[in-house]
Formats: structure tokens, C-alpha cells, sequence
């Protein structure tokens, strides 16, 4: 009896530590999970001719005492593709990491490629505000096309572009009219100046996967991993930051 008592006490031991593991576990990030890694033949039919994403320092007017600070971060991502069609073609588990700001990935609009002016959110107003600027998801997928003419399309084969963008959304604030009452004039060159941030406030982690799928079923992951140092704002104006593949 005593025997049935303490198999039946470890049994419900071991369910509970199941339950807890899963109650623990159900909203756990996965997007740090190892890629699929490509069969040799199917990385072959890939070659990447550019993985980089450029950064900028841009303001949205909320107020005239409120300008605030954001850093948009544009891909220049080339995949040649000769040898099959695909069919799809995904970003996927965006994941962007600031200490202290929220990081948006910014999926590509039905906007024409051949628009002459346009903003970071691939649209045509006038300005953008923060309100404007809101995370959708960490996924999306572009249309296929033989040729591609909208910034959510992509060509079927041939040299593939995907459009998309990331903002780092708030890093800093600057009060404008406070500076002209002081100063008599504003230098729109010395905003990261006037705001006082924290230059390495600004270190931000990229990730994202790559999925492309051929007609003929066969599929291609990759993972993409870049890093934007905050201090290279003190030389440059729109530091590159390169994109190293995950394995």
C-alpha cells in the first residue's frame, strides 16, 4: 500500500513539473532558436551580394518644444537567385534590442517603387509623428512577381531586393524653442548635441530570418545579425552597420 502511495505521489510530481514547465514556457521568446540550416545544393541556388543596413538620425515635430528623436535603419539586402523561380519570400522573428528605446520594424507598403519622395514608413504624407510609428509584427511576406514594381513586391528571380525598414523610435528629445529663445538660432546638424543622450544609449541589436521557398517546394533560411554601435554617431552622420549571417 505504501509501495502505490509513493508511485502515485511521484507520478504526480512529475505531471506537475510538466505543468509548470509549460505554464513557464508558453510565451517564451523563440526567435533565438537555431535556424534551419540549408542542404549544400540549396545554398548553392542563394548567393548574397549585400547584407548591410545604413543608419540615420531623424526628427518628429510633436510640438514646437517637443522635437523627438528617432534613428531609422535602412536594409541594402541582394540575394541573386538564377537557376529556379521562387514562389515566397518572407522576413521573419524580427527581434531589436535597446536598453532603453523601442525598436519597430517597419513592413513595406503598396507604395510605387519609382515614388520620388517618400517617408520612413513607405507613405507619401506630409510628416510622420510617433503616433505614426507603431509595431505591426515581427513577420511579413512580399508579393512574387516576374518583375517587381511596388516596395512590397519582389522579383521572382534574378537579383531579389526586399524593401523594409527599422526604427529605433525616442532615443532622445530636444526642446526647439527653448534652444531659439537662448541661442538665437537652431542647428538642425547638432540635434544628438542638444539632446545630451548617452551616445552608447544608442547600441542596438538586429536580427531577422530570411525565407525564401522555390516552385518546386525546396526552401532556404538564413539568419541575418547586425549590431549598431551608438559611438560611430560622433564621426559619421549614417554609419553602416553589416550583417552578419547566423549558421
Amino acid at each position: 500500500m505504501k509501495k502505490k502511495l509513493i508511485y502515485v505521489l511521484c507520478a504526480l510530481l512529475v505531471l506537475s513539473g510538466v505543468f509548470i514547465y509549460i505554464f513557464l514556457n508558453k510565451d517564451k521568446d523563440t526567435s533565438n532558436e537555431k535556424i534551419a540550416k540549408n542542404d549544400p545544393e540549396i545554398e548553392k541556388l542563394v548567393g548574397i551580394s549585400q547584407a548591410e543596413m545604413s543608419s540615420f538620425v531623424f526628427v518628429t515635430q510633436e510640438s514646437e518644444s517637443n522635437h523627438i528623436l528617432n534613428i531609422n535603419l535602412t536594409p541594402f539586402l541582394n540575394f541573386i537567385v538564377e537557376q529556379k523561380e521562387i514562389e515566397s519570400f518572407k522576413i521573419l522573428n524580427f527581434k531589436g534590442i535597446n536598453s532603453r528605446s523601442e525598436v519597430v520594424l517597419i513592413p513595406p507598403t503598396d507604395l510605387s517603387l519609382d515614388t520620388v519622395s517618400r517617408t520612413f514608413l513607405f507613405t507619401t504624407q506630409d510628416s510622420i509623428t510617433q503616433q505614426d510609428i507603431q509595431a505591426s509584427a515581427d513577420s511579413f511576406v512580399y508579393s512574387v512577381l516576374s518583375t517587381a514594381s511596388k516596395f512590397n513586391e519582389i522579383n521572382s528571380k534574378g537579383v531579389l531586393t526586399p524593401y523594409f525598414g527599422v526604427i529605433i523610435k525616442d532615443i532622445g528629445r530636444v526642446n526647439y524653442k527653448e534652444i531659439i529663445d537662448r541661442d538665437g538660432s537652431f542647428d538642425g546638424g547638432k540635434y544628438l548635441e542638444y539632446s545630451k543622450v548617452a551616445l552608447e544609449a544608442l547600441d542596438t541589436e538586429i536580427q531577422f530570418d530570411i525565407n525564401i521557398e522555390f516552385t518546386d517546394g525546396e526552401k532556404y533560411n538564413k539568419r541575418f545579425q547586425g549590431t549598431l554601435k551608438g559611438e560611430s554617431f560622433a564621426t559619421e552622420t549614417s554609419p553602416m552597420i553589416t550583417l552578419q549571417v547566423v549558421e
